[in-house]
């Protein structure tokens, strides 16, 4: 509309100031100056409301850039259609407003108590965008300064009523959690006024310094106990591995020995049973038959006497005796 009422008033002026130098060439005497005034005055009454009408013209075609959409005012009305990107004509006396519709990112900080009344402080980062179809409806109630008016003030009552329902011990261990929430919170806050959240993260989240000190000291000592309670259990099962290899050892030693045992056993019953056929087979005959074959073959000598020819003495007498119980019998 300002821009109409721009080209008007220079339209206008144009055409006062050439009847102005109408006029004022009628007075002047010299003949190159009415003549040089003359045409100045139709050049300022003609020309310059065909130059406006022709940026006119040119302002009626309006582009709007990608990733954007434009709100048409009209005597401070506002359109309830957009113009979506590429060329529109648009009448004079409309205004439009083009608004981004990508993604834009949103990142503060925000302080919010547990329910067991710590103090949180986060960082946490939106990413949004506003729905192009309700960008009039944005712009009409909300206006440019959304992000401020809307985005900040809802990411900051939604997180304050997610961490207010948790122990702080438990939003560091439950941050998914708690960051699923915080998100579907914003979204439906936001989405009555036509913004769309596409993510939202907690890019940080820290406490006073004395409870992250006692937090720490916790978490130490539970470091701690789980050193102790592992190495209680490793030095259980190293005892139950011990016990198991020398039950097993002692179990190896027994069944060895009852193998031998068995073995003897066994080779004993062999050699009595081999025995008793050896002895049953042994017949008389058989033992002279045996005896026959390591005979070798010479009979006993007797030697006599210078005595006497039956004279003997007892030494050979003796051993004539051994001879004759060593001769086989026939």
């Amino acid at each position: 509309m300002s821009k109409l009422i721009v080209l008007v008033v220079l339209a206008a002026a144009g055409v006062f100031a050439g009847q102005y130098l109408a006029k004022l060439a009628l007075s002047v005497a010299d003949p190159r100056e009415r003549k040089l005034l003359s045409t100045l005055s139709r050049v300022l009454q003609y020309g310059t409301p065909v130059v406006c009408f022709v940026v006119l013209v040119f302002w009626t075609f309006v582009s709007v850039d990608a990733g954007h959409v434009g709100v048409v005012r009209a005597f401070g009305k506002v359109e309830p259609t957009p113009l979506y990107e590429g060329l529109h004509i648009v009448m004079p006396w409309k205004d439009v407003q083009q608004m981004t519709t990508q993604i834009v990112k949103h990142e503060s900080k925000y302080d919010a108590v547990s329910i067991d009344i710590q103090a949180v402080h986060t960082v946490m980062a939106i990413n949004y965008a506003i729905d192009p179809a309700k960008a009039p409806d944005i712009y009409r109630t909300i206006g440019m300064g959304y992000e401020t008016g809307i985005i900040a003030p809802a990411a900051s009552e939604v997180l304050k009523a997610t961490t207010a329902v948790h122990p702080a011990n438990d939003i560091l261990q439950q941050r998914a959690k708690i960051k699923a929430d915080v998100q579907d919170g914003i979204t439906n806050w936001l989405s009555k006024y036509g913004i769309v959240v596409r993510e939202v993260s907690i890019k940080d989240i820290r406490f006073d310094p004395d409870f992250e000190k006692a937090v720490e000291r916790k978490q130490i000592a539970q470091q701690l106990a789980q050193q102790k309670k592992y190495e209680v259990e490793q030095a259980q099962q190293d005892a139950a591995s011990m016990v198991a290899r020398e039950r097993g050892k002692g179990e190896a030693e027994k069944a060895n020995a009852e193998g031998q045992a068995q073995a003897l056993r066994i080779r004993g019953a062999a050699e009595a049973e081999y025995n008793a056929r050896v002895a049953q087979s042994l017949s008389p005959v058989l033992i002279q038959q045996q005896y026959l074959q390591k005979w070798n073959g010479q009979l006993p000598q007797y030697q006599l006497g210078e005595v006497g020819p039956l004279s003997i003495s007892p030494r050979r007498n003796s051993r004539a005796r051994a001879r004759r119980l060593e001769a086989p019998r026939i």
